[in-house]
């Protein structure tokens, strides 16, 4: 029997309102959006991970292969949607031209291509390097000159202000 086949004698035998069904996820296709759910040895291929397909946007919710799920049938159709899964590897959330995508890995804000700062360790290097420029200046201040015994006419008035933390954390975004 066909993939086809079994849809249509699924939706002949669940004609009316829509169904739900308990099954296991068996895999997960994030390229099409869509998973293969097992129930009770009935495989229903291509359930859809958004109610709407076609779509780059929203937020995407991927279920962890095996974990139970429960899926609907999409109003009178063959077509079914993940409604819950009890255990998800991924999640994406695309909105215009910014994404978050987040796993057990972390999260990655736009694909990676813009990436966050740590604040605090950037703070604490820069607060090395505003220290050495405070050494400097003392070190060009008192340095004689060889032979005469007079100071070096080098005027080294640093701009740097000390770094602060707060000039650098965006407060909008934790982590």
């Amino acid at each position: 029997m066909t993939e086809t086949e079994i849809r249509d004698r699924l939706r002949q035998a669940i004609k009316g309102s829509p169904q739900t069904i308990l099954g296991e996820v068996r895999s997960v296709d994030k390229q099409n959006r869509t998973c293969d759910i097992d129930n009770d040895g009935v495989t229903i291929y291509g359930v859809r991970l958004q109610p709407v397909t076609g779509g780059g946007t929203g937020i995407v919710i991927y279920p962890k292969t095996g974990a139970q799920a429960l899926c609907i049938q999409v109003e009178e159709s063959g077509d079914y949607m993940l409604l819950y899964a009890a255990e998800n590897e991924s999640v994406e959330l695309k909105i215009g031209e910014r994404s978050l995508t987040a796993d057990q890995n972390g999260f990655v804000f736009n694909g990676g291509t813009v990436g966050s700062v740590k604040a605090d360790k950037m703070t604490e290097w820069m607060m090395k390097v505003y220290t050495d420029l405070q050494t400097l200046q003392a070190l060009l201040l008192s340095s004689p000159v060889a032979g005469n015994g007079a100071n070096l006419a080098i005027v080294f008035t640093p701009q740097t202000p000390s770094p602060q933390l707060a000039d650098f954390a965006d407060d909008k975004l934790k982590h």
